[in-house]
């Protein structure tokens, strides 16, 4: 089994937002309080190791005095090997009492001790004993939050639905106050459920609404709240204030209440690129390889023009075999990415020596796949264990899906609805490439039972001569018998079958006694091995004595076969001594005397070859065998004929399940799209029929136009397909195959609807299977691709759309369906921002839980409200690619770099984040 997947940049952290130590008054309050305030400070941290928590604020009220003996022995716990120690980030905060007895917590970052908390209760005015619950700072609840935003900290109402809680205690002015301070936006809210103040509703606040436990008792503690009983998954790269502060003001994007979601939001699809790496390319990878890490959702590439970003997404498509998939009209253009360099003007991007490595997990395994370029050779390893790799067979193609598409690819497949098709039937759904297994089956079978039905055919075709040369003999027979003798003839002929009858039967069953003492010899089981038992042990010895007395068993049964095949030579020694002396046996050597003694009277009076007659009787035997077999051959015809409908019947109905699968896949896939929908046309692929019809008639060099005609023309068989609307196209393409059949079998009235004699030769001259391949054809299903930019209104077909209206409704379906990694490149070019926010934004956030999507990308939108848990930035250093800096939004430095690089990328932080001043 491989190693868990530990992945760059962000995932979900639980994260504890309030919790307290017995550096609260009221830490254990009950029976038990002096026995549960002596627990000690690893103790009281592995309470939340124990449940999973990954970050934990420590918010005593009104003090900070457990906070530096906590990361001490934090720091302790890492190196003590302690079974149940995991990784626990501390956030120092307080849970401070302001005027009114409205609680209020401040959370900091990791790097905060007591001391910090400490500075903060003094600038609060903070001046009665620590810990205490009931102690109150003598600042408002509005100086109390801008003192802690002041001083880095976060400021969060507390159980503001609860007592001593904003929404309990405060109103009119008071509470308008702190719902205008900017520097709140998250509270700790207990029950989402409870109405908000009318205030807060009139207003369209919209704050983080987070859960804590709130715990004063350890773990185990009856019908108390404990640690890790409550909590708030929060989405960070790395558990920082920065990550924090992000996720809070991000709110439902990067929140998940325990109460709300029981699952685990750090689930992914099951298919997943964890790394990318080149080495030796011609500007990737010299000098240093060339590794980008990924994370299972959302990865985007950004960097300025020509840093190299296409090229590291067409390198993935080579290593793991997806050159096939690109447009032939497009090949040209991707060729670079596939040649190699001669020299440092050519446009080949590889080397003789490079390398290109894809890491990827599937299925819980962890695999890579490694091509090389000096012998363009291909290899799979899979790991088992953790840091050993072995060998892997198999198509890397069918066995690592992916799915990658330039932007230049998409508008190809909107212009080409008949490519678009491909990417249906790859679907798991369509599984097109069983349906053609199994379609190839069924056709080759079906021509095989025609070959086999013809071959039969001609063997009946003997049977006229048989029947002549039968009356030949039977004539040549009779001159013998009317010469009198026709008694002794006929008594000879009857004598002798009979004869031959009687030996037939006695050499089915002389052998019989012999194959008696064959399975004698092999009845009896070899003698136990004793070697591995003990005669004086109980056990032992009850087995042996059993296996003893099985073995006397079958020397009993090996006897009585052996009497019975004893029996069999006596019955066979009796029948030999009888035969001769049986009626029938005298009367058959009466036969043969009386025939013998006719041939000497023959021959003596001259009167024809006395040996002619034995040979006529023996020819009429054979011939009259062979006659019964050609009825056994007209059986067997009829039956291939059978088989033959049947077979056919199979082939129509298989056609039609490719059909109905793609229609079914397509109206499950965007049944709730607004802005494309794919119909199927069975049947209806003109841009292919023409040559699938001139290849299957032996005519892809061209020529009889006029006969053959084209899709939408108006003369010639093909013209017939789209003629007569009040047809199906099935019955079209039936009528079709008829008139071919027709001319081919010299049907009069077929002939004469051809326009070229030399078509009707040429038809009548192709091959038996050529003629069962046309009962087998029918042309591919096309596609009928529309668009709509309004909303599901009018939808037009995509042909009339502008390039931007294209690649919009093929996007919309390729992020419509898929478990499969998604690669694009630049998918927004052509799109404005109204369709990259409502189409690609908005099914990209709703995809990547499921399936793991890489794009490069220009638009700061894709990157920013797409939520990119994994932003890689590169850059050209001494004229390779590199990778300047990874990571999620939460961090400055990738926030930096997308506004510094990315046209819109302040703006978009601003529509994200709202406070984009404060927050970057």
């Amino acid at each position: 089994m491989s190693a868990a997947w530990d992945w760059v940049s962000a995932k979900w952290w639980k994260f504890d937002f309030h919790n307290h130590t017995p550096a609260s008054d009221d830490y254990g309050k009950g029976p038990d309080q002096a026995q549960h305030k002596q627990i000690s400070h690893k103790n009281w941290l592995l309470n939340y190791m124990r449940q999973g928590i990954d970050c934990v604020a420590v918010t005593d009220h009104n003090s900070g005095a457990w906070i530096d003996p906590l990361k001490q022995a934090l720091h302790e716990m890492a190196s003590e090997g302690h079974p149940d120690y995991r990784h626990l980030y501390l956030f120092p905060g307080v849970e401070i009492t302001v005027q009114g007895n409205i609680h209020i917590l401040a959370i900091f970052g990791t790097d905060k001790t007591t001391s910090d908390i400490d500075s903060l209760l003094g600038a609060v005015k903070y001046r009665a004993t620590k810990g205490k619950s009931d102690g109150c700072s003598e600042c408002s609840a509005v100086e109390v939050i801008d003192e802690i935003a002041k001083s880095g900290g976060l400021a969060i109402p507390a159980h503001v639905d609860q007592a001593n809680g904003l929404f309990t205690v405060c109103s009119g002015s008071t509470l308008e106050q702190v719902l205008e301070n900017k520097n709140v936006f998250a509270m700790e809210v207990t029950d989402p459920a409870q109405t908000k103040p009318q205030l807060y509703i009139d207003k369209s606040l919209n704050w983080a609404e987070v859960l804590g436990t709130d715990s004063h008792h350890p773990a185990g503690t009856a019908g108390q709240r404990y640690p890790g009983s409550h909590f708030t998954w929060a989405k960070m790269s790395e558990p920082s204030y920065d990550g924090l502060r992000l996720a809070l003001i991000d709110g439902a994007l990067s929140l998940k209440r325990s109460d709300r979601f029981a699952g685990d939001p750090n689930t992914h699809g099951q298919l997943a690129i964890e790394s990318i790496v080149v080495n030796d390319a011609k500007y990737l990878g010299r000098g240093k390889s060339f590794s980008c890490q990924l994370n299972p959702w959302l990865n985007t590439i950004i960097g300025g023009r020509g840093t190299g970003k296409s090229t590291s997404l067409e390198f993935l498509r080579i290593a793991l075999k997806r050159k096939g998939e690109i447009p032939k009209n497009l090949e040209k253009e991707f060729f670079k990415y596939s040649q190699t360099s001669i020299n440092r003007q050519d446009e080949g991007l590889l080397t003789d020596s490079t390398v290109i490595t894809v890491g990827f997990r599937k299925d819980g395994g962890r695999f890579r796949i490694t091509w090389s370029n000096a012998e363009n050779k291909y290899a799979i390893e899979e790991e088992t264990p953790p840091g050993t790799w072995s060998a892997s067979e198999g198509d890397i193609a069918q066995r690592f899906p992916v799915r990658i598409y330039s932007q230049k690819q998409i508008f190809e497949l909107a212009k080409h609805p008949q490519a678009l098709l491909q990417v249906v039937d790859d679907a798991p759904a369509v599984n097109h490439r069983d349906w053609k297994l199994e379609w190839d089956e069924l056709v080759s079978k079906y021509l095989s039972i025609r070959a086999q039905e013809r071959e039969v055919q001609s063997g009946l075709q003997e049977e006229s001569v048989i029947k002549g040369q039968l009356e030949d003999v039977k004539r040549k027979l009779e001159v013998f018998e009317k010469a009198g003798h026709a008694g002794v003839l006929k008594a000879y002929q009857l004598r002798q079958n009979q004869s031959k009858a009687i030996d037939s039967w006695e050499k089915s069953w002389e052998d019989s006694a012999e194959q008696v003492r064959n399975i004698s010899r092999s009845l009896l089981p070899p003698e136990l091995d004793s070697q591995h038992f003990d005669p004086g042990n109980a056990d032992d010895k009850e087995l042996l004595s059993a296996a003893v007395d099985i073995h006397a068993t079958f020397e009993k049964l090996q006897n009585e076969i052996n009497a019975i095949a004893q029996q069999i030579d006596g019955a066979k020694s009796a029948w030999t001594q009888a035969r001769p002396g049986l009626e029938i046996s005298k009367k058959i050597a009466t036969a043969n005397q009386e025939y013998t003694e006719l041939l000497g009277q023959l021959n003596a009076a001259g009167a024809g070859d006395p040996s002619a007659y034995g040979v006529f009787v023996k020819q009429r035997q054979d011939l009259d065998e062979k006659l019964k077999g050609f009825s056994k051959k007209r059986e067997t015809l009829a039956q291939h004929q059978k088989s033959a409908e049947e077979c056919l019947t199979k082939i129509h109905e298989h056609r039609a399940k490719i059909t109905k699968r793609r229609e079914d896949f397509l109206k499950d896939t965007l049944i709730d799209n607004s802005y494309v929908q794919i119909n199927v046309i069975p049947f209806g692929s003109k841009i292919t029929v023409e040559e699938e019809f001139r290849n299957l008639i032996d005519r892809g060099n061209g020529g009889f136009d006029r006969d053959i005609g084209a899709v939408d023309g108006d003369e010639g068989l093909l013209a017939t397909l789209t003629q007569n609307p009040n047809k199906t196209m099935e019955d079209k393409i039936a009528a079709l195959k008829s008139l071919l059949l027709a001319i081919h079998t010299n049907d009069t009235t077929a002939i004469t609807v051809a326009k070229d004699r030399r078509f009707v030769s040429h038809i009548q001259e192709l091959t038996p299977e050529q003629v069962d391949r046309i009962r087998c054809w029918f042309p591919d299903d096309s596609l009928d691709v529309r668009y709509s930019l309004k909303d599901g209104e009018s939808f037009k077909p995509v042909e009339q759309g502008s390039p931007g209206q294209k690649t919009a409704a093929l996007l919309a379906f390729i992020l419509s369906y898929g478990s499969e990694p998604l690669v694009l490149d630049q998918p927004e070019d052509d799109l404005d921002n109204h369709l990259i926010y409502n189409l690609i934004v908005t099914q990209l956030r709703e995809i990547k839980q499921k399936r793991q999507i890489l794009v490069v990308t220009h638009n700061a939108n894709i990157v920013v409200n797409g939520d990119s848990e994994n932003v890689i930035v590169l850059d050209v250093k001494s004229g390779q690619t590199r990778i300047v800096t990874q990571g999620g939004l939460q961090e400055p430095f990738i926030r930096d770099e997308i506004c510094r690089l990315m046209e819109g990328g302040k703006e978009a932080f601003d529509q994200r984040y709202k406070r984009i001043n404060a927050g970057r």
